[in-house]
């Protein structure tokens, strides 16, 4: 009977320790602020229902948060990963300890749409352009592109208006000559018989979509940072390869059926989207300097300061070796 107690007493032991080590491998849960339920989300959201955070141990909660509220949550801690971007470079320049380590965006995704009386950009000189916010990505992007197309931002009136939908409404009834909009709005703009003067992402670039963490969590969690970006770079390149499913995805978290406008988003935006998560530093360079131009001041900082794009670059390097496919 001894070996057979031995047997016992040795699997029951077994047993236990694997179930101790599935218990401490449970996924780490985590909070993630998220600006809005939009498609420039596409590679968290596809990361997580497709389980690429579950295998890197990581349980994502998702929570909608403004992104002047979810840069303060970010500064104290309550929030762990911040999705919405350039807020995140706008904190760091303010002195924060806050740091950029994934781009999903590199190019503005933002469209310069005019009202049914314009038919060139010439035309807007002396008329009314509707604007989110004085010193915001829609303010300054407005003023660099209509300088990049020869006109001088002082020749058009500058309206604030507030979010997309009283933009575009404004621009609908001709209240405004003019408005920057991000997909749909471009989509639906074409769809009125709106005309669609350009693109703002072939002019400039800008940090419309990445991950910002407080410095101390790169320090203190780099191991799980290093997961979750690697998780997120997952994401990112299942939405490049798989444009159906990445469709599908997105329509359920942005809840709407209508599947055309939701394929046109994906046409519209997909090409500012990052292939690999990075910025290179000339980029970097840049986007400080919008940002600066947007609060108003003037100086420089360096992109170390600002950025870290480590753990993506040891990311995509272990993907590739790992020979992974979405």
């Amino acid at each position: 009977m001894k070996p057979l107690k031995v047997l016992v007493l040795g699997s029951l032991a077994f047993f236990l320790a694997l179930g101790f080590v599935r218990a401490q491998e449970r996924p780490i849960l985590v909070n993630v602020s998220i600006p809005s339920l939009s498609f420039d989300q596409a590679p968290y959201v596809i990361a997580r229902e497709k389980g690429y955070f579950r295998q890197e141990g990581i349980d994502p909660r998702f929570i909608l948060m403004h992104s002047a509220i979810a840069s303060k949550a970010l500064i104290t801690k309550d929030v762990d990963f911040n999705t919405s971007g350039s807020p995140a470079i706008n904190t760091a320049l303010a002195g924060f300890p806050i740091r950029a380590v994934f781009a999903n965006g590199s190019r503005t995704d933002m469209y310069l749409i005019a009202c049914k009386e314009i038919q060139s950009i010439a035309d807007l000189k002396g008329k009314k352009v509707g604007i989110g916010g004085i010193g915001g990505l829609a303010d300054v992007g407005t003023r660099r592109f209509l300088k990049a197309k020869g006109i001088d931002p002082k020749e058009v009136t500058f309206i604030v208006l507030g979010g997309s939908a009283v933009r575009m409404a404004a621009v609908m009834s001709c209240s405004v000559a003019a408005a920057p909009l991000s997909p749909p709005r471009d989509y639906m703009a074409k769809k009125a018989g709106l005309k669609v003067l350009g693109y703002f992402g072939d002019t400039f670039p800008s940090y419309m979509g990445g991950v910002g963490i407080h410095a101390d969590t790169l320090r203190e969690r780099a191991r799980l940072v290093k997961r979750f970006i690697k998780a997120s770079l997952k994401g990112l390149k299942f939405m490049h390869a798989r444009k159906s499913d990445t469709i599908e995805t997105m329509m359920r978290f942005m809840q709407v059926s209508d599947r055309e406008m939701v394929e046109a988003v994906y046409d519209s935006s997909i090409h500012a989207f990052t292939q690999d998560g990075l910025l290179t530093p000339d980029i970097q360079r840049e986007i400080i300097a919008i940002a600066f131009e947007g609060i108003g001041r003037s100086g420089e900082m360096k992109p170390e300061a600002v950025f870290d794009f480590t753990f993506a670059g040891e990311a995509g390097r272990e993907l590739e070796a790992e020979g992974w496919k979405p």
